[in-house]
């Protein structure tokens, strides 16, 4: 196995992204507290500026659709549910800014109409989610409210589509204008402190990963698809038949749905979800038919509204249901297979360091009296993370398989091995199998993986040796275990087993000289087997803080097997 240094694109990429994620996140979630209108116009507004911004930094061709990508995925993380419409937003905003930049190229012209074409977008986006949600009464009962609306302050004349002009007209200025500023801000970016910055560790960040979930949440592929077929069905049986047989059929489903996925149907929770489908039937009851005298309030109006909120529901509930079967280890893996280990790798290194830039970027009330300032500050940090983000993939997956004492940990490992080989892995190292006298711990042998080759590593009964605890080593199983961590032995090795790492590697000596050398070479995937207790200290002695920690009481062999196999496939060129 050769590690697959993601390429320089998708690393700048990742920078920008996982930047951009975070003004979104800040932001998204002050402004949703908050309440406050127009959010998704200022929120899109600034993505152009700091796409722009970025671009005058880096100009190389696909970033910005590529860091659109991944901010797009990394904004599921968000305290919002798990919804697609923002994420195809952001990742629509991406791909028309990449667009127009390469057809007037990088320059003034360029941005500002990439960011109006952007920025009109989101008015198309938020049309077509409508229609999705509610269908076309909505257009109907928005038209008639329209009409009512202009007929009472006496502008008649200003008709639905001059209105619609002039609303593109204001979102293409709005774009144009962030666009402007990102290109100043880009050419003219504050330089901060970097000497405090470059001691960030990456790695420090607590792990995430779009496709985590509650560990209790059960996955399905045959589910991914009867999600999609019940959606369909559904929607066909109210618009074209009976309201009634369709909305027991999506009673019954959402019931299913929230038993099935209880974390992820938040919305459902939400107060302001349900004021919202009221205000829309009574609305729909008045003006789907228009608001002329004698029939303020109708039953057609009032079936249509009860319409649109049943299949807003639906689509509601069907998509966050789909948002999570979109992060089955299946699919993950089969996304792996296909060609998207590039991305893949990219949102691992994006979400380590998430949780740091959340923590130093400015807060959102900082952000909004200065964004030039707040904006500047975010690029300084580019390069920083970009060279962080190189230093990280030169360095091996590791893999530490953690219990206490005589729980075991041998033979889980032996386990693991086993399946590893079997799916036709290579693996090298040694495993520490271990025998007992009168119901204690007597004697460990050091077993080659590979040959199976075995010789006595320490006993309680050896009279001569490096001692640890009732242990003295045989010296001769320490060279052998060292020729086994060689160079030479573990070239062409997929993955590297170490039986076990403890207080021995912790004071320098045991196979800690091996181990240093096999973590500054990233060709392998390394496994260490570490005594419960001594985890944490493993972790921060060798700087593996992103490790995959598997403890075995609550894993299986297989669990860890697939999670191997999984690292190896993405980092295969």
């Amino acid at each position: 196995m050769k590690a697959h240094k993601l390429s320089d694109i998708w690393l700048k990429a990742t920078v920008v992204g996982s930047l951009w994620a975070t003004i979104e996140i800040i932001l998204g979630s002050f402004f949703h507290n908050l309440r406050v209108p127009m959010a998704g116009t200022v929120l899109a507004m600034i993505s152009v500026l700091l796409m722009v911004a970025f671009h005058r930094q880096w100009r190389d061709k696909g970033l910005l659709w590529r860091a659109g990508l991944v901010c797009a995925l990394m904004k599921s993380i968000s305290p919002s549910a798990l919804l697609l419409g923002p994420m195809i937003g952001i990742m629509t905003e991406a791909l028309l800014m990449e667009i127009f930049v390469r057809l007037l190229g990088g320059n003034i012209v360029g941005y500002m109409v990439g960011g109006a074409v952007a920025l009109m977008s989101t008015i198309a986006h938020r049309v077509v989610n409508l229609l999705i949600m509610y269908g076309f009464d909505f257009v109907n009962v928005m038209v008639n409210l329209y009409d009512y609306a202009v007929e009472g302050i006496g502008i008649e004349s200003l008709t639905p589509q001059m209105a619609l002009i002039l609303l593109f007209a204001v979102y293409a200025a709005l774009g144009a204008g962030g666009a402007l500023a990102g290109y100043a801000i880009g050419n003219n970016k504050i330089h901060s402190d970097k000497g405090v910055l470059n001691t960030v560790n990456v790695a420090e960040g607590k792990k995430s990963d779009f496709f985590s979930i509650d560990q209790s949440q059960r996955f399905s592929v045959k589910l991914l698809f009867l999600h999609l077929l019940i959606i369909i069905s559904c929607l066909f049986i109210v618009s074209r038949y009976s309201l009634l047989y369709g909305s027991g059929f999506i009673t019954l489903y959402v019931v299913f749905a929230v038993i099935y996925y209880k974390h992820a149907l938040r919305h459902l929770k939400r107060p302001f979800f349900w004021f919202q489908v009221f205000v829309l039937t009574f609305l729909a009851a008045i003006f789907y038919n228009g608001f002329t005298a004698g029939d303020i309030f109708n039953k057609a109006g009032l079936l249509a509204g009860l319409q649109m909120n049943i299949r807003a529901i639906l689509i509601l509930v069907g998509f966050s249901c789909l948002s999570v079967e979109l992060r089955n280890p299946v699919i993950r893996a089969v996304l792996i297979k296909r060609g998207f280990s590039q991305l893949y790798i990219a949102l691992g290194l994006a979400f380590s360091v998430l949780p740091w830039i959340i923590k130093n970027a400015p807060k959102p009330r900082v952000i909004l009296k200065g964004p030039v300032k707040s904006i500047s500050l975010m690029l300084s940090f580019a390069e920083i993370l970009l060279a962080l983000f190189r230093e990280k993939i030169r360095k091996p997956k590791v893999v530490i398989i953690a219990g206490e004492k005589h729980a075991g940990k041998t033979t889980f490992t032996f386990k693991v091995v086993e399946k590893l080989k079997q799916s036709g892995f290579r693996v090298g190292g040694f495993l520490a199998p271990g025998s007992f006298e009168n119901n204690r711990r007597s004697a460990f042998n050091l077993r080659a993986v590979e040959s199976g080759e075995e010789v006595p590593l320490c006993s309680i009964h050896f009279e001569e040796g490096q001692q640890a605890g009732p242990f003295r080593f045989n010296a001769s199983a320490i060279d052998f275990g060292e020729q086994l961590l060689s160079p030479d032995e573990i070239s062409g090795k997929d993955i590297v087993v170490i039986d076990e790492v403890g207080p021995l590697e912790l004071k320098g000596m045991g196979w800690s000289k091996r181990l240093a050398g096999l973590l500054d070479n990233p060709e392998n995937v390394l496994v260490l087997v570490v005594r419960q207790g001594l985890v944490e200290e493993v972790q921060k002695h060798w700087a593996v803080h992103d490790a995959d920690v598997f403890s075995i009481c609550s894993a299986r062999p297989d669990e860890v097997a697939n999670s191997i196999t999984q690292s190896i496939q993405v980092f295969k060129p």
